[in-house]
């Protein structure tokens, strides 16, 4: 089971690399594809200029998000703001 310290550590890698330059399409869209999988009734839960929000980090990990679906969210550009919701620069 991932634990709420991995699952943070996943998203705040800095050195995790990025499919943006490699993968076509939207990295916002396939986040929210990926975290509806998980969370079937999420959205964008909020927006900032140039950032979305969606998910609860909580919420996630109660829903059995895996490791491996963090590095995918990780490697397409999403991160986790304030220790609490998935983000992503759009």
């Amino acid at each position: 089971m991932l634990t709420r310290e991995r699952l943070l550590g996943i998203m705040a890698d800095e050195n995790m690399p990025s499919d943006l330059m490699h993968e076509p399409g939207d990295n916002a869209l396939k986040g929210l594809n990926l975290i509806a999988k998980y969370l079937p009734l999420s959205g964008i839960t909020g927006a900032e200029h140039d950032v979305i929000y969606a998910a609860d980090v909580g919420a996630l990990l109660e829903a059995g998000i895996t490791e491996e679906d963090c590095l995918v969210l990780r490697r397409l550009n999403w991160m986790v703001e304030d220790e609490e919701y998935f983000a992503c620069f759009v």
